[in-house]
């Protein structure tokens, strides 16, 4: 009976390894085996030939080269912080405003909730090429004439939206600070299309966060004299900290990365890290130095993540 027992288990485990080992294999192709193929170039100066590439050890030379003498990494992770941090800063502002009054009992909500979802439904390229209309720098563009009905613009003239000027030119120190950042009209542009998408996916997550929240702690809060600020602080806010965390670190990812609204919108001209990382690799053939610029976005992104748990993390409530 023991023997039988033992065989069953044994013919139970081999079952279970075959129905695993597909799932196994193709996590290897598709996920483990490219990462791995991706750091071995990035030790090596990887020159592409006729049916293969040419390894030449290098160590950690490329990640030197850009730690110690690329001028223009450092610029791009300038302009990739900005726009990460204002981008995340906008989102979650406007996203706790919105979900919170999305939270409310009034006629109508189901169909409101519904409209603010539409943003994020629109594909990424859809709309990059709806705010390359808004922003056109003429007579045509969607924000011109939009200024020129209400009467904000002279009919003579016209606002390049996606230009490259310094905000708060001739402002000390402010306009030395954002130019040496790299940020210009077009990046904050930039930022308001990007955040015009994304803004309903941090509202309803937040909105999924707050519908969770016990009514009888706001009515025990009440009792108390608390006011709404405290309301917020010391309940909304305590109980929605894994929510922020989840946002902070889902949406850190996609910035930090970005690369799709500001290469159609903008080429080469506003090089973040994702846009200086192809550059690198696809333009260029500098297959070694741009697999160690992909590994050296993700411990920036890692960087961040640690710091957001650090700062948000808390055990069940």
């Amino acid at each position: 009976m023991g023997s039988l027992m033992i065989y069953r288990e044994m013919s139970t485990r081999k079952l279970l390894l075959v129905l695993i080992l597909p799932a196994v294999i193709i996590i290897f192709l598709v996920i483990i085996g490219p990462i791995a193929f991706a750091f071995i170039l990035s030790i090596n100066q990887a020159t592409p030939r006729l049916g293969g590439i040419d390894l030449k050890w290098r160590g950690l030379l490329n990640y030197i080269h850009f730690f110690f003498q690329d001028p223009q990494f450092w610029l791009s992770v300038r302009i990739t912080m900005y726009f990460t941090i204002v981008s995340l800063a906008v989102e979650l502002v406007l996203g706790t405003g919105i979900a919170l009054v999305l939270n409310k009992n009034f006629w109508g909500r189901g169909f409101v909730r519904a409209v603010v979802l539409i943003p994020w439904a629109v594909p990424t390229v859809v709309n990059a090429r709806l705010w390359e209309w808004i922003y056109a720098g003429s007579s045509f563009g969607a924000l011109n004439g939009l200024l020129k009905v209400i009467g904000a613009l002279p009919e003579a003239k016209n606002i390049v939206w996606l230009g490259f000027d310094v905000p708060f030119a001739g402002v000390p120190l402010l306009s030395e600070f954002f130019s040496w950042m790299g940020v210009s009209r077009a990046l904050n542009m930039i930022i308001l299309a990007d955040t015009w998408k994304v803004t309903p996916l941090v509202v309803f997550l937040l909105l999924a966060g707050l519908q969770q929240i016990p009514e009888s702690l706001y009515e025990v809060a009440s009792i108390d004299g608390a006011n709404a600020w405290r309301k917020f602080w010391s309940i909304t806010y305590a109980y929605l900290k894994p929510v922020f965390l989840v946002i902070l670190v889902l949406r850190t990812m996609e910035l930090f990365r970005v690369f799709d609204i500001i290469y159609i919108l903008m080429q080469y001209s506003i090089r973040v890290v994702g846009i200086y990382t192809y550059e690198t690799g696809m333009k260029f053939l500098r297959f070694g130095k741009g697999s160690a610029l992909s590994f050296l976005v993700a411990m920036f992104i890692l960087a961040f993540t640690l710091l957001y748990i650090k700062l948000f993390y808390k055990e069940e409530i």
